[in-house]
């Protein structure tokens, strides 16, 4: 007989401190703050949350984006880095799970990276995303798929994607075949392209993310 658990989840619809490293981390140790107090066991960020999303780069000409490539870069998360330690502390004082959606600076390179920092702090699972979609290979470097897996914790078995990830079969099917029950879907908000790009509107995130839902 399978035994149901039930708990209150976040997913965070919210703006960072577009490219302050410092003050969007300061926001997210807010919201994680906030969640908390309405007994919340797990809060989901977006896509890049932090320093936000490259919005430049779909905007213009790649010359015309690289204006723009330092400032993003310098305000990228690194790994064990002093601000992410913060996030990881953030989570501990909690006693949430935090599934994270950041740049990340990894040397010279930039990755679209999830981690999973369980309720006492620790980091279960960095992941990169194994193909950034369309002009975001013009600043972001591509995952090796050796941390595409699904994490157990005492919450269930936790996995995560970013964006169009939902639409390849393969990376799906990753998912699915590691028994995955919760899955963090991760988007930037596509709200500018209302009217002018279906295949990046809001109505085709919530498709997508419809025939993504595992259990």
């Amino acid at each position: 007989m399978s035994i149901t658990t039930i708990y209150r989840v976040a997913a965070v619809q919210a703006a960072p401190i577009f490219l302050n490293l410092e003050a969007t981390v300061a926001k997210t140790i807010s919201l994680i703050e906030s969640a908390a107090n309405y007994g919340t066991k797990l809060i989901a960020f977006p896509e890049t949350w932090i320093p936000g999303y490259p919005w430049f780069i779909w905007l213009d000409s790649p010359l015309w984006g690289m204006q723009f490539f330092e400032q993003y870069h310098n305000n990228s998360l690194v790994i064990n880095s002093q601000q992410y330690q913060k996030i990881e502390q953030a989570a501990a004082d909690n006693n949430i799970m935090v599934v994270l959606g950041f740049s990340e600076k990894d040397n010279g390179s930039l990755y679209i990276s999830q981690s999973i920092i369980d309720q006492t702090g620790q980091t279960l699972l960095t992941r990169r995303k194994l193909k950034p979609t369309h002009v975001e290979r013009a600043i972001f470097g591509e995952g090796d798929g050796s941390s595409l897996n699904v994490i157990e914790t005492t919450l269930g078995k936790v996995g995560a994607l970013n964006c169009w990830e939902h639409i390849q079969p393969l990376s799906k099917y990753a998912m699915f075949s590691q028994d995955e029950q919760i899955h963090v879907g991760s988007w930037p908000s596509f709200s500018i392209y209302k009217g002018h790009v279906h295949a990046l509107s809001g109505e085709m995130n919530t498709a997508i993310r419809r025939r993504s839902t595992v259990r």
